[in-house]
C-alpha cells in the first residue's frame, strides 16, 4: 500500500525536537503537523487550534478550509513536493484521514527591523534598506510601486535550502523576453543551496566575466524602483538584504545612490570626479614607473630632481619599489577590512603612517612613490564595489608599464577597452551609451540632466516603453 504524505513526512521528521504533532477533533479526524523553530506559536494557536477545536460539525477538509482556519494564507498543496516546501518555510499543515492537506501560513517573523543600509548611505533621500525577509522587501518595493503592472514570478532555488525567490518586473515597461531569460537562467540553477543572492549573481552572468560585475546589487528599494521604472528586472532572495538588478551597465558604477537627490549640477561634478579618480587610480603608478625608467625627459626638471634626490638611495628599481608600495596599501586595506571596527580605524591610520614614514626613513621606499600609492588607494574607493577588481589591474598596468613603457600603458589600457566594449547580456551593451554611441541616453551617464527634462527611457536597456510619462 502507497504510503500517506502524512506518514512520509513523519518518517522525514522523526527524531527532530521541533517536530510538532497534534491531533484534534472538529467533526472529523485531523492532524496538525508544525516545525517549532520555524512557526510562530500566537499563529498556530489563533488561526489554527482555536477554531478546529472549538468547531464540531465540520464535512471535511473544504468545510475546515472555508470556515474553521482563519489565516490569510490557506492553500492546499498539490504534491508532497510542495507540501514539503511549505512545511520547511514555517506553514502549519493539516491533514485528514484521506490524506488531503492543507497548508497555513504562521511563518515567525524574526529578523532586524528596517534601517539605513551601511552601504549605501546618503545625505539626501530615502533612508530605507532591504533585510533578510523577502517578504519584507516585496513590501517595501510595493509601497514604493503602487500599481498593478508590478509583477512577480516565485521561484524555489536550491536543493537542500529551497530559498524562495522572487523576479520582479513592471509589467508594459520591461520587455517580455528578457524577463524569461531571466527565469529560465534561475530555473536552470542546479546547486546544493543559495546562502546569499551573490550565488544566483553567478548564474545570471552566464558570460562568467572575470574582472567587472554583470550583475547591479543594491540594498535601497528606492533605488531598484527606479531602475525598474527604466525597464530593468530586480531578483529578490530570501534571507539576503541585497537585491539583484538586469541588465547592468559600467556606468552604473559611477553613479551614487544619492545622485537622483542632488542638484543636477553637482551631481555632475562628482561623477566626473569619480571617473577622474578610477582612471587616475589605475593609470597613475605605472605612469610614475615608466616615465621614470624610460620617458624622465618628459618630466618637468624640477619634480625629476626631487624624484632623483628622493630616490636615489632606494636600493629597488623604480618598479619594484612601487610594486612594494601597492602591495603593503593592498595589505592594509585587508587587515582594515577583517579587523573589529574600533581596531580597525587605528590600524588604518598608523600602519598607512608609521609604516609609509618608516620606510621612507630607513632608505627602502622613495617619499614620490609612497605618496603616489596612498592617492592611488584613495582613488580606488570612489568606486567601492569594485576596488578589488581596480586594485589587481592597477597591478598588472604597473607591470607592463615597468617593462614596456608607455606602449605597455596603452596597450594593456587599449585591451582592456575592447574586451569591455565586447561584453553585451540581456540585449544590453556593457558600454553603453558609449560604446554603441547612444547620445540620447548621455542624459544620465556621466552627466546628469535635471529630472524633468528626462522624458525618455533608456534605449540601452530593453524596454517597451520608452515614454517616462507614458
Amino acid at each position: 500500500m502507497k504510503d500517506s504524505n502524512f506518514s512520509k513526512l513523519q518518517s522525514l521528521y522523526s527524531g527532530q525536537n521541533d517536530f510538532r504533532l497534534r491531533e484534534v477533533t472538529c467533526g472529523i479526524p485531523l492532524k496538525v503537523v508544525c516545525l517549532d523553530s520555524m512557526c510562530d506559536d500566537a499563529k498556530v494557536s489563533n488561526f489554527v487550534l482555536q477554531p478546529l477545536t472549538y468547531v464540531q460539525d465540520a464535512k471535511g477538509l473544504d468545510d475546515v478550509q472555508k470556515r474553521l482556519t482563519v489565516g490569510s494564507g490557506v492553500r492546499k498543496p498539490p504534491n508532497f513536493y510542495s507540501i514539503i516546501e511549505d512545511f520547511t518555510n514555517g506553514y502549519t499543515l493539516i491533514f485528514d484521514d484521506k490524506d488531503g492537506c492543507l497548508s497555513v501560513d504562521t511563518r515567525t517573523a524574526i529578523g532586524r527591523s528596517i534601517a539605513e543600509p551601511p552601504t549605501s548611505m546618503v545625505m539626501r533621500g530615502p533612508r530605507e534598506g532591504f533585510v533578510e525577509d523577502m517578504k519584507v522587501n516585496l513590501t517595501l518595493l510595493r509601497k514604493r510601486l503602487k500599481t498593478p503592472n508590478l509583477k512577480t514570478i516565485n521561484l524555489t532555488v536550491g536543493k537542500y535550502t529551497n530559498t524562495a525567490v522572487a523576479v520582479c518586473y513592471v509589467e508594459g515597461i520591461a520587455e517580455q523576453s528578457v524577463v524569461d531569460t531571466v527565469v529560465q537562467r534561475l530555473q536552470a540553477v542546479n546547486i546544493d543551496g543559495v546562502l546569499d543572492s551573490s550565488y544566483l549573481a553567478r548564474y545570471l552572468d552566464v558570460n562568467k566575466t572575470a574582472l567587472f560585475r554583470r550583475v547591479g546589487t543594491t540594498e535601497k528599494p528606492d533605488i531598484v524602483v527606479g531602475k525598474m521604472l527604466e525597464g530593468r528586472i530586480a531578483v529578490v532572495v530570501d534571507g539576503s538584504p541585497m537585491v539583484l538588478t538586469v541588465p547592468y551597465l559600467f556606468v552604473e558604477d559611477m553613479q551614487s545612490p544619492g545622485d537622483y537627490y542632488e542638484n543636477s549640477a553637482m551631481t555632475t561634478l562628482s561623477r566626473v570626479l569619480r571617473f577622474i579618480s578610477v582612471i587616475a587610480s589605475v593609470l597613475l603608478p605605472a605612469l610614475y614607473v615608466c616615465l621614470q625608467v624610460y620617458n624622465y625627459q618628459i618630466i618637468p626638471l624640477r619634480f625629476l630632481i626631487t624624484i632623483l634626490n628622493a630616490s636615489e638611495a632606494i636600493p629597488f628599481s623604480p618598479l619594484t619599489e612601487m610594486i612594494l608600495v601597492l602591495i603593503i596599501f593592498d595589505i592594509l586595506r585587508e587587515a582594515n577590512l577583517r579587523m573589529p571596527s574600533a581596531v580597525g580605524i587605528s590600524l588604518s591610520l598608523v600602519g598607512a603612517i608609521v609604516l609609509g614614514d618608516a620606510a621612507v626613513q630607513a632608505g627602502l621606499l622613495g617619499a614620490p612613490a609612497v605618496m603616489i600609492g596612498a592617492l592611488s588607494g584613495i582613488g580606488l574607493y570612489t568606486l567601492p564595489d569594485n576596488t578589488l577588481i581596480l586594485s589587481l589591474l592597477r597591478l598588472i598596468v604597473t607591470l607592463l608599464g615597468g617593462l614596456m613603457g608607455l606602449l605597455g600603458v596603452l596597450i594593456s589600457t587599449l585591451v582592456l577597452v575592447i574586451y569591455l566594449a565586447s561584453l553585451q547580456d540581456y540585449k544590453t551593451p556593457f558600454l553603453a551609451p558609449f560604446a554603441p554611441d547612444i547620445p540620447a541616453d548621455r542624459q544620465d551617464a556621466v552627466s546628469q540632466k535635471p529630472v524633468p527634462s528626462m522624458k525618455k527611457r533608456p534605449r540601452s536597456i530593453p524596454n517597451v516603453n520608452d515614454e517616462r510619462r507614458g
